[in-house]
């Protein structure tokens, strides 16, 4: 509950700061480890830009744009939704994600991937990798197949 009330600016940057310390500090130890933030696509624009602004002030490695939403009314109840019904929401909040950005940046599109179409969506959009997850589960390693037969035509 009230997990999105962390990407408030100056918890985050606080958070971001930590982070980019220890960072540092284990690099030393175990070589350096990439840091990217998941955010959500719940959040409203002015919320993005701080936390893209956030994200470059505090050289982080990427984004993972987006996070399940809680902006819906399923009939399962409350709680993170993910797979289809994320796809136009996760891939909105991605384009904004880009334009604010640009390409300083990696984004690793996450949110709603079902099929070689909507990964082939997300890479449109700007993303340079894409997480498949929940449709790996519904549609297995057909998807897989789909999705490398898609990129070679």
């Amino acid at each position: 509950k009230n997990l999105r009330d962390l990407s408030n600016n100056e918890y985050l940057n606080h958070l971001l700061e930590e982070l980019k310390k220890l960072q540092k500090e284990l690099s030393q130890i175990h070589g350096y480890r990439p840091i990217y933030l998941k955010i959500s696509p719940d959040e409203p624009i002015e919320a993005l830009e701080n936390i893209c602004k956030s994200i470059l002030d505090n050289n982080l490695d990427g984004i993972i744009c987006c996070n399940t939403t809680i902006q819906h009314d399923n009939k399962n109840g409350k709680g993170g939704l993910s797979g289809k019904p994320l796809l136009k929401k996760s891939t909105e909040c991605l384009k904004k994600v880009r334009e604010i950005i640009g390409d300083e940046i990696p984004i690793i599109a996450s949110g709603g991937v079902m099929s070689a179409q909507d990964f082939q969506e997300k890479i449109s959009t700007g993303a340079n990798l894409v997480q498949v997850y929940t449709g790996f589960i519904f549609e297995g390693p057909k998807l897989i197949r789909d999705i490398l037969n898609h990129e070679a035509n």
